[in-house]
C-alpha cells in the first residue's frame, strides 16, 4: 500500500471525551474504570487529560459498554450529573458568580441545596422508579415517595422533564436572598436560604435526601450524585475555587456514611485536591482513587485508535504478517502491541553507543519519557495531541521533499518536530491557562539556560512573589513542572524540569550529562530489537 496515502487516513481522534469519535471503540483504562466504581471511592483525582471525563461520560450515557463492570443486584442505577456549575446541560443554569456566597461554610449549605434538589428532580422523573413505588404495598417506600413529589409540587416544579427552565427559575428563587448585599455573615446567609427552603417544603435538606435514600433502599435502586468540571468555577478566584471545592469535600465527609444508596462521585483535579486545608484530610484516603496511567495501557491507546481506520489496519497488518485488530490490541501483550506500533513509527530516533537525557534507542520509550510531567504521569491527552501531531507534520515533511522518506508512516523527524509544538501547546494551555496564579513564577524558566535547580536557587527566583518558599515549590511541583531529584518535593535539595516543558518554556540544557547505557539498551541488543522488529 502507498504509505502517503494511508497516512491520509490517520488519526488518533480527540483529546476531549466529549467529542471524541474513537472514544467508544477503543476504551482503554478498565483498570482505572474498576477503581472508580468502589462504592467507598467518591473522590476520583487526576490532572488535567488523565480520562476524569471520559470515565464520567460512560457512567452518565454509555453505561451499556461497561455492563460488566457495573454494581449488580441492582433494579437501577441512577446517574445524577453534574458538570461544574458553568452553562452545563445537566445544571440548573445557576451560576456562583450570582450569589454573594464566599465562605466554605456558604457553599457546603449551596451544596447540599443543589445536590438535593437534583437528585430529587432526577428522581422524581425516572419512570423506573415510578413503576416500582406504584407496584409495591411497602408504605414506608410509598410515604418517602410522596413526600419527594411534594416537594417538587411547593417548589413548582413538575416531575416532566420539558419543565427544566422552570426548575432553573425556581431554584434560583430558592437561593435568590443571598443576593442581599446587606447579609455578610455566613451563618446570617444559611439561616435564610434553610428557612426560605424549610418555610417552601416543611422540611430541611437533609430530611429530604433521607427521604429520597429510603425510596433507593426500598426499592434496591442506587443514585450516584456525579460532579466533574469543577476547576471551571471559578477561573480567575483560586482563593474561592478552593473554598467552594473545599465545602464540597466536607458534604463528602459528613454526609456520606448516612446515606446507604446515595453515593458520590466527585471528580477533581488532584492539584487542587492537594491545596485543600481540611482537618482530618488524610482520613480522606479510604474515600480516594487516583486515575494512573501506566506506560503500556498508553500505547495501547494510541496503536488501537491509529488502526479504528481501515486502511491503516491493512497497512499494519501487511507490515507485521498477521491479522491486526483493535480488539486484540487492546487485550494483547505489550510486545504484540509494539510491533504494531512499530509498523507505524519509525523503531529509534537515535542510533548512538550512548545515550543522553532527550535520546533513548528505542522510539516509544522515547515518547513516554518526553510527555512525563515533573510528578512522574503521563496522560492520554499529551499522548493523542502529539499523535495527530506527528501525523501533521509528516504530511508537510512529505509536501516538501515530494515523497515519503520513511520506511514507516511518522518519520523520527517529523515525531520530534510535533512535540516541540506539543511541549509549546502544553505550557500555554496547561501551565498558564490551568495555574494562572502561577503565572509569574512559570516566566522565571523562561529562556533559562540549564534545566536543573537547587532549592537555594528556587527560592531566590520566588522571594518576591506569593506564594513563595516551600510553598512555591511544593505549588510548581503540583503544576508538574519540576521533578524532585531527591525521595520527595519536601525533602530534595535539587529539581529538574522534565523534557515535557523544556521547549514550550525556551530551556536550554548547556553540558547535558551522558548517562552509562543500561544492559537492556547496549548496541547489541538495539540491532538486535531493530531486526525482529523489521522481520
Amino acid at each position: 500500500m502507498e504509505q502517503q496515502e494511508v497516512l491520509q487516513g490517520l488519526n488518533f481522534g480527540r483529546v476531549d471525551a466529549e467529542t471524541d469519535s474513537k472514544f467508544d471503540s477503543c476504551f482503554i483504562g478498565t483498570e482505572m474504570l474498576r477503581q472508580v466504581l468502589q462504592p467507598q471511592h467518591s473522590l476520583i483525582l487526576g490532572s488535567k487529560g488523565s480520562g476524569k471525563s471520559a470515565a464520567f461520560r460512560l457512567l452518565c450515557d454509555d453505561r451499556d459498554k461497561i455492563k460488566g463492570l457495573m454494581p449488580k443486584g441492582y433494579e437501577a442505577i441512577l446517574a445524577v450529573p453534574a458538570y461544574g456549575l458553568q452553562n452545563e446541560e445537566y445544571l440548573p443554569g445557576l451560576e456562583f458568580n450570582e450569589l454573594k456566597i464566599s465562605t466554605v461554610d456558604d457553599f457546603r449549605y449551596f451544596w447540599m441545596l443543589y445536590i438535593g434538589l437534583k437528585t430529587v428532580s432526577t428522581l422524581a422523573q425516572d419512570e423506573k422508579i415510578s413503576a416500582l413505588v406504584e407496584a409495591s404495598k411497602n408504605p414506608k417506600l410509598k410515604a418517602a415517595y410522596k413526600t419527594i413529589l411534594g416537594v417538587m409540587d411547593e417548589l413548582g416544579l413538575s416531575s416532566e422533564p420539558s419543565t427544566f427552565s422552570k426548575f432553573k427559575l425556581r431554584l434560583r428563587q430558592v437561593v435568590r436572598p443571598a443576593v442581599r448585599t446587606d447579609l455578610v455573615q455566613t451563618d446570617e446567609v444559611n439561616r435564610l436560604l434553610s428557612a426560605d427552603f424549610r418555610h417552601r417544603t416543611g422540611m430541611s435538606v437533609k430530611a429530604m435526601l433521607d427521604n429520597v435514600d429510603t425510596i433507593l433502599t426500598e426499592t434496591n435502586c442506587l443514585a450516584w450524585v456525579m460532579l466533574d468540571k469543577l476547576d471551571l468555577l471559578f477561573i480567575d478566584d483560586f482563593e474561592k475555587l478552593k473554598a467552594a471545592i473545599t465545602g464540597l469535600v466536607l458534604i463528602l465527609v459528613e454526609h456520606s456514611n448516612r446515606f446507604q444508596n446515595i453515593h458520590f462521585k466527585i471528580f477533581l483535579r488532584n492539584d487542587i485536591y492537594r491545596q485543600l486545608r481540611i482537618v482530618n484530610k488524610s482520613h480522606l484516603i479510604s474515600y480516594t482513587s487516583e486515575m494512573k496511567w501506566r506506560e503500556g495501557l498508553l500505547l495501547k491507546l494510541l496503536v488501537s485508535r491509529a488502526i479504528a481506520d481501515p486502511q491503516v489496519k491493512e497497512y499494519c497488518a501487511q507490515m507485521t504478517g498477521e491479522p491486526v485488530e483493535v480488539a486484540d490490541v487492546i487485550a494483547g501483550t505489550d510486545a504484540y502491541v509494539q510491533k504494531v506500533f512499530y509498523a507505524i513509527f519509525e523503531p529509534t530516533l537515535s542510533t548512538g553507543g550512548t545515550v543522553t537525557e532527550d535520546a533513548v534507542p528505542f522510539t516509544h520509550v522515547w515518547v513516554m519519557r518526553h510527555l512525563t510531567d515533573g510528578a512522574g504521569n503521563i496522560y492520554p491527552r499529551e499522548v493523542i495531541h502529539l499523535g495527530n501531531m506527528a501525523v501533521e507534520k509528516q504530511k508537510e515533511l512529505d509536501r516538501l521533499e515530494g515523497k515519503h522518506g520513511s520506511a514507516r508512516l511518522i518519520s523520527a523527524r517529523a515525531l520530534k518536530e510535533a512535540f516541540a509544538s506539543v511541549s509549546v501547546y502544553r505550557c500555554d494551555t496547561y501551565l498558564y491557562s490551568e495555574f494562572p496564579h502561577l503565572a509569574k513564577h512559570f516566566d522565571h524558566f523562561r529562556g533559562s539556560q540549564k534545566a536543573t535547580f537547587t532549592r537555594d536557587e528556587l527560592n531566590a527566583l520566588f522571594e518576591r512573589l506569593t506564594p513563595n518558599g516551600d510553598e512555591a515549590i511544593r505549588s510548581i511541583y503540583d503544576a508538574g513542572l519540576i521533578t524532585p531529584m531527591g525521595r520527595t518535593v519536601d525533602a530534595s535539595l535539587e529539581f529538574k524540569v522534565p523534557l515535557l516543558y523544556r521547549i514550550g518554556l525556551g530551556i536550554t540544557q548547556r553540558g547535558s550529562k551522558v548517562h552509562a547505557v543500561p544492559k537492556h539498551m547496549t548496541q547489541e541488543y538495539h540491532d538486535t530489537m531493530l531486526e525482529e522488529l523489521s522481520s
